[in-house]
């Protein structure tokens, strides 16, 4: 990165954050020009991309922040409850069954019997040993503290960040509610198993919420899967002839992907196959991904299958109940706002 660049980012992390700490929403008027506004949300869609990373970093400080301020009133909480002190509940939440076997010690020096050349093997042995006691410790502390949170009421109202962007802008293929509440926005590889996986998810949350969700398909094929790029043409060759949906689904059913694969995927279902061999080369399908790819990277999204939910980035192959969870969370802010 030059320096300009650098500078550029400082500085535009400290409006960021000088606009948060001034309390300005979207709606503000930041200038006029001969009477017409000019609103902060007009602003950071042309700088979007750039803001929303950084957005990120600080609410992943926040999080990390906020979670340690519970701990400690949860700890502060039950101490008061218990009649005992803060320490004293550390000390008990760390209490319960640790059996560390000379096996699992002997594992453990196997492994990394090159980090104690310097050392004798007992004293090794040793160390190894009671890092193992403090993991087992460390284990049982975390299983306290997930049962105080059950015990004690917790509210969480820190907002994650939001793109401001819509990314359903009509040339990307989607499918589910015309006007939707909850907009999925999927970065997806036809190479990648765990986008395979999660297709019978992302179709019970649409056959679920279908009058309230859309999902929108964007292609993100990852280098190291050499048949990602053609395959991602090859499904947008097949949406010029409005059959993207029914292609997708057949090439993430294949076992495998090659254009004999997508020849007789295009033949099965009813393509004009001139007209779809003519597309699989041409600009337009290369520009149609490299245009895809070049949006997932400004949000600095690397991995598939990633999501952004209303916005909000999520990563991996999340299971029916946790779309469920952010859905019900997104329609339920909908319904207050209304």
């Amino acid at each position: 990165m030059s320096e300009t660049s650098r500078g550029a980012c400082v500085l535009l992390s400290f409006f960021v954050v000088a606009a948060v700490a001034r309390g300005q929403t979207p709606e503000t008027v930041v200038a006029t020009v001969n009477g017409v506004p000019i609103t902060q949300q007009q602003v950071d869609e042309t700088i979007a991309a750039r803001i929303y990373p950084l957005q990120q970093q600080l609410y992943a400080i926040r999080r990390a922040a906020l979670e340690n301020l519970i701990v400690s009133r949860l700890l502060e909480t039950e101490a008061k409850a218990s009649g005992v002190s803060v320490d004293e509940v550390r000390r008990q939440l760390t209490q319960g069954e640790i059996n560390v076997t000379r096996a699992q010690v002997e594992e453990a020096f196997t492994q990394n019997a090159s980090f104690f050349a310097s050392m004798s093997p007992d004293e090794a042995r040793e160390r190894l040993r009671l890092d193992l006691e403090n993991q087992a410790r460390m284990k049982h502390y975390r299983a306290g503290l997930e049962r105080l949170k059950q015990k004690w009421a917790i509210a969480v109202r820190l907002a994650e960040p939001a793109f401001a962007l819509s990314l359903d802008d009509g040339a990307s293929p989607a499918r589910g509610a015309l006007k939707p509440a909850v907009t999925i926005v999927e970065f997806s590889d036809f190479e990648c198993r765990f986008c395979r996986d999660v297709q019978a998810t992302l179709k019970q949350v649409l056959e679920s919420y279908g009058k309230d969700v859309r999902l929108v398909f964007k292609h993100l094929p990852l280098e190291g899967h050499r048949n990602a790029v053609p395959a991602a043409r090859a499904a947008y060759c097949a949406g010029e002839q409005d059959r993207f949906w029914q292609f997708h689904d057949a090439l993430f059913a294949s076992g495998s992907l090659s254009p004999a694969v997508f020849d007789q995927v295009a033949t099965d279902l009813g393509l004009g196959l001139t007209r779809f061999n003519a597309c699989l080369s041409s600009e337009q399908s290369r520009a149609a991904v490299v245009r895809d790819v070049e949006t997932a990277r400004s949000f600095r999204i690397d991995s598939t299958p990633s999501f952004l939910v209303n916005g909000k980035l999520l990563k991996g192959a999340l299971s029916f109940a946790e779309f469920q969870k952010i859905i019900e969370r997104e329609l339920n802010q909908t319904s207050l706002q209304n």
